[in-house]
């Protein structure tokens, strides 16, 4: 009886590659985070500067952005999202960025909630810290966070349909690409 060919062995990470392998990926959405928000930081100091108010919390981004990078990769080991992985790749990345959206603002709902009842102030009045004081800010935070997720999940999901460092490669390689 002839052998049928069998795939080779899986590759089995240790747990030190597997852990400096997710550190790198959480380096790597902290910093995209970070530069974001330390971003809308300077935007908003610049806005209220215009108006005579003093305003400066850049540690507040760091801060942010080491929280919400890990809530991100929590949603990731819980695969989030990853039903929509039938469909094509640009509903994928949209509902992935909803979903991580939804996330990322229930966690910020439950974070100003906890501070609200730390200090003593209103529940809702909490939530709308969010949003500067009104339900319309609470929905444009939640569209520029959909936004700012958008490039996130698809670097995420191009990297999936490629396979481990493909993406990672072609944005960093040197070598000169053909196409656009």
């Amino acid at each position: 009886m002839a052998k049928t060919p069998t795939a080779p062995p899986a590759r089995t990470e240790s747990l030190k590659e597997r852990a400096i392998a997710e550190m790198k990926i959480y380096l790597a959405v902290t910093l995209y985070l970070w530069v974001l928000l330390a971003l809308f930081a300077l935007y908003k100091r610049a806005l209220l500067n215009e108006n005579g108010i003093d305003y400066w919390r850049q540690g507040s981004a760091i801060v942010n952005a080491l929280i919400l990078g890990k809530v991100l990769l929590i949603g990731e080991i819980l695969k989030l999202g990853d039903g929509l992985r039938k469909r094509a790749l640009v509903w994928v990345v949209l509902g992935k960025a909803a979903l991580f959206t939804a996330l990322l603002m229930l966690f910020h709902v439950v974070e100003e909630v906890i501070r609200a009842l730390i200090k003593g102030l209103p529940f809702a009045e909490s939530i709308l810290s969010i949003g500067g004081g009104s339900w319309f800010g609470v929905f444009v935070y939640a569209a520029v966070m959909f936004v700012m997720l958008m490039p996130l999940a698809a670097f995420c999901e191009l990297s999936f349909v490629l396979g481990s460092g493909a993406m990672w490669r072609l944005m960093t390689g040197s070598e000169t690409k053909s196409g656009l």
